[in-house]
């Protein structure tokens, strides 16, 4: 069963407290989790995902990039300075969800 409906931002609150746990499956987990109970949009669950684009984990990372994707509308400044900061800092350790990501988030002109 559903264990909470989306939206609820009790349920995003409880999520997004567990992306700072010392465990990186924790931690990946919760982010893997916040498309599925926030809304499109929802500035809380962006700015949180959004952080995490910079965890110590690449698994993390990764899955953080994939959700920012889910969450947000293409052209979402907030996505694409989150994601466009990471493949500055990767240098050539680029991979490829970032880079999926950024085709899918950016505009022409971003």
């Amino acid at each position: 069963g559903q264990l909470a409906v989306e939206g609820d931002q009790h349920a995003i609150t409880a999520v997004a407290a567990r992306l700072e746990h010392e465990s990186w499956d924790v931690r990946r987990v919760a982010v893997e989790a916040l498309p599925q109970l926030a809304e499109k949009g929802d500035h809380n669950a962006i700015t949180a995902v959004a952080a995490c684009v910079g965890d110590t984990d690449w698994d993390v990372r990764r899955a953080a990039v994939e959700a920012l994707v889910q969450l947000t509308e293409k052209g979402d400044p907030r996505a694409v300075t989150a994601v466009v900061a990471r493949l500055e800092d990767a240098g050539c350790d680029v991979t490829r969800a970032e880079v999926n990501a950024l085709v899918q988030l950016a505009e022409k002109g971003d």
